[in-house]
């Protein structure tokens, strides 16, 4: 499967997520509107982000489908982290609005039982979410899109907070009303979190910061085609979901110029069937 192919196909995972999140936001704040529950109604705030996300998620990988031209000869690919660095301020925004609106009220006397209608809501929701992660999660070890599998993590945390929610309300109809406004303050305050994960990804990516222990790995990939005597030096990049790496080999220098470039156009090969999008290789002689 082409890389586009995986791109379009990683898609699929982010319009499954922005219909059931959709959804689900807009059943979750009704239901803690009408119910009176401020945790689902941060629930719902939580998953209004989600809609943003994943509207970025798939505003990312359509962009980065666009093929290289003369002012982007490396593509588009680095769209998919522009969009998540935007997307992450937005989160971060909902989450302190939704910090301020209930943090307060925790040192107030609040006597409100939300209906036991929200636990079921709650629980039903996180369920629903289970699912939706399993199938994203599948996607993307398919597709190795970093985005969709950021975005299944993502589904993941949104299913166990439902659940937590559904749990934390039990307390509020045995005589704990205030647990609530706990829940619902502790959700503001993981939206920011998730937001701030989201912004610290975003920035190591588009400052060109790469996983010292994928390089640690590709420097082992590449050592292993014959001829290489040394890797002198490696570097890597992350273009959205694709890798790119820049080597330096060491090589005997009394080959032939047509046999070292040979070497580099196996050292290509072997890097491509690993997942590497780009390589470029740079044949240097063990002694001059």
């Amino acid at each position: 499967m082409s890389h586009n192919e995986n791109l379009k196909l990683a898609q699929r995972g982010a319009y499954l997520s922005l219909i059931v999140y959709i959804i689900l936001s807009i059943v979750k704040y009704v239901t803690g509107f009408v119910f009176n529950s401020a945790a689902v109604r941060a629930d719902a705030l939580n998953n209004m982000t989600d809609i943003i996300v994943s509207l970025a998620v798939i505003i990312g990988l359509k962009i980065s489908i666009k093929p290289a031209d003369r002012n982007h000869p490396y593509g588009h690919l680095k769209s998919e982290n522009i969009s998540s660095l935007l997307v992450s301020f937005v989160i971060m925004f909902v989450g302190i609005q939704v910090v301020i609106q209930n943090a307060p009220r925790l040192f107030k006397e609040d006597d409100v039982v939300p209906n036991a209608i929200t636990i079921i809501v709650s629980l039903i929701s996180g369920l629903i979410m289970l699912i939706v992660f399993a199938v994203n999660q599948s996607l993307a070890k398919r597709t190795k899109s970093s985005s969709l599998n950021s975005a299944a993590k993502d589904n993941l945390s949104d299913s166990l907070v439902s659940i937590g929610t559904a749990i934390g309300l039990i307390f509020t109809q045995i005589g704990f009303p205030i647990v609530d406004i706990i829940l619902a303050t502790l959700l503001g305050l993981l939206i920011v979190y998730t937001g701030f994960g989201i912004f610290k990804e975003a920035i190591f990516m588009l400052s060109d910061g790469f996983n010292e222990t994928e390089l640690e790995a590709y420097r082992n990939d590449i050592l292993e085609v014959d001829e290489v005597q040394k890797v002198k030096s490696i570097k890597g990049r992350y273009h959205g979901s694709s890798v790119f790496i820049d080597v330096t080999i060491v090589v005997d220098a009394n080959l032939s110029l047509v046999e070292a470039h040979q070497i580099c156009d196996n050292v290509e090969h072997h890097l491509h069937k690993k997942g590497i999008s780009s390589v470029y290789v740079h044949p240097e002689p063990d002694h001059l």
